[in-house]
């Protein structure tokens, strides 16, 4: 039995970011960082959620 297809989801709407996160955001982000890891999953493929999902989970678990 074929399923229907979803309606368009509404565009999300916009949240003003407090001054203070903006601020930690800007000191803690690393440009080069952050692009070393794009040109890393280009090329690679990048990994399964397997592959880090424990990870995770322990960051969740606070371990």
């Amino acid at each position: 039995m074929p399923s229907e297809p979803l309606p368009p989801a509404d565009p999300p709407t916009s949240v003003p970011v407090p001054p203070e996160l903006l601020a930690w955001a800007q000191q803690t982000f690393d440009v080069r960082e952050f692009l070393e890891g794009v040109r890393d999953i280009k090329a690679t493929g990048g990994q399964p959620l397997e592959a880090f999902i424990a990870e995770v989970e322990a960051v969740v678990r606070g371990s």
